[in-house]
C-alpha cells in the first residue's frame, strides 16, 4: 500500500487502474500506461517501482523531450570516438543505468521509426550494443512505456512498428482524465494545498462553495497537473484566506463553466444542462461526504448547505451514508 501511498483518490476509475497496477507490479513483462498528458502516468510508473524492486534504479527518458538526434545515444550509449563530440570514453546509454531496475520510456509514440527495431531487439535479448561498439552488454530491466497516443492508430498509419507495439502492449493500464474521476477533485485540491502551504509555511486556505462548483463543472484539460497548478496559483491570489472562482487562473474558462452550471433558460434544449447540474450536485456531495468521512455536519459546511437541506438531497440522490 505505501508504494502507491503518493496516488490520490477514491474514485472506482483510480481504484481500477491502482488494482491493475499492484497486480502487474509482481509479475516481469513489460507495462504500457496509457492516458492523456497530466493524468500521472511517471507518478503511476514511480509507484511501480517501489512495489516491484526498490532497490534498483529508476531511469526515464521522455522521448518528446529530446532532440530527435540525440535520442538513441542517451538510450543505447556510444563508445569513444564514434562521432563527432562524443567523449573519450563514452559514455553508457539510459538503458545501461536502469540494469537491475525500471527504465520509464515516457512518450514512447514519439520515438522515431528507425529506432523502434533497435528497442525490440533490445527487449528481446536483454542486451544492448553501444553506438560505436561490437560487444553487447547485459541488461536486466523491466520496461515501463507511457503514451498520450493511439499507439495502434499510429501502428495503421504505420508511423509504430506493430511488433513492438504487442511486445510493449501485454499489460495495459490506462490512466483515466480528471473529468472521469471528478470525486477526486476535492481530495487532490486539499492534498495540493497541505503539501503547497506546508514547504511555504503559510496556513491552508479554504474553497468556498462557489470555487468547488466550478472546479466541479470544468473539464480540466490538463488533468492533475493543470489542477495543481491552479491550486498554487490560487493558494498566492487569494484574500483572507478563502480561494474564490476569481482566484483560479484566467485559462480556465469561468464563462463557459457557470454557463453550464446556472443556465439562463432553464427549458427546452438547455433540459441537458439541468440533468448535468443534478450530476454535479450528486458528485458534490459524494465527493464532499468522502472528503470528511461521511461526516454530514462537516460535509454540510464545506458545502455551504443547512443539515437538513444536505441530508435531503442525500436521500433524493439516493446516496449511502
Amino acid at each position: 500500500e505505501a508504494a502507491f501511498s503518493k496516488i490520490i483518490g477514491e474514485s472506482p476509475a483510480i481504484k481500477k487502474a491502482i488494482k491493475l497496477a499492484k497486480t502487474f507490479a509482481q509479475s516481469r513483462e513489460n507495462i504500457l500506461l496509457t492516458g492523456e498528458s497530466g493524468t500521472g502516468k511517471e507518478i503511476f510508473a514511480e509507484a511501480i517501482h517501489r512495489c516491484c524492486c526498490p532497490g534498483g534504479p529508476f531511469v526515464a527518458v521522455n522521448c518528446a523531450a529530446m532532440p530527435r538526434d540525440l535520442i538513441a545515444s542517451e538510450l543505447f550509449g556510444y563508445e569513444g570516438g564514434s562521432f563527432t563530440g562524443a567523449e573519450r570514453r563514452g559514455r553508457p546509454g539510459k538503458i545501461e543505468l536502469a540494469d537491475g531496475g525500471i527504465f520509464f520510456l515516457d512518450e514512447i509514440g514519439d520515438m522515431p521509426l528507425e529506432l523502434q527495431p533497435v528497442l525490440l531487439r533490445v527487449l528481446e535479448d536483454k542486451q544492448v550494443t553501444r553506438i560505436g561498439g561490437c560487444t553487447p552488454k547485459k541488461v536486466d530491466f523491466r520496461l515501463i512505456a507511457a503514451t498520450n497516443k493511439d499507439l495502434y492508430q499510429l501502428v495503421l498509419e504505420n508511423k509504430f512498428r506493430e511488433d513492438l507495439y504487442y511486445r510493449l502492449s501485454v499489460l495495459s493500464i490506462h490512466i483515466p482524465p480528471l473529468r472521469e474521476r471528478k470525486e477526486d477533485i476535492l481530495l487532490l485540491s486539499s492534498h495540493f494545498m497541505e503539501h503547497y502551504c506546508r514547504e511555504a509555511g503559510r496556513p491552508k486556505p479554504e474553497l468556498s462553495r462557489e470555487t468547488i462548483e466550478y472546479m466541479l463543472a470544468y473539464d480540466w484539460p490538463g488533468n492533475v497537473r493543470q489542477l495543481k497548478n491552479a491550486i498554487i496559483y490560487a493558494v498566492n491570489v487569494c484574500e483572507n484566506n478563502v480561494i474564490t472562482p476569481q482566484d483560479l487562473p484566467h485559462n480556465i474558462t469561468l464563462d463557459k463553466v457557470r454557463q453550464k452550471l446556472y443556465p439562463s433558460d432553464p427549458t427546452g434544449d438547455n433540459i441537458g444542462d439541468l440533468l448535468r447540474i443534478s450530476s454535479l450536485e450528486k458528485t458534490a456531495i459524494e465527493t464532499a461526504l468522502s472528503f470528511t468521512n461521511r461526516c454530514v455536519p462537516e460535509a454540510a459546511k464545506l458545502l455551504g448547505l443547512s443539515r437538513s437541506t444536505l441530508y435531503r438531497k442525500i436521500k433524493e440522490y439516493d446516496i449511502a451514508l
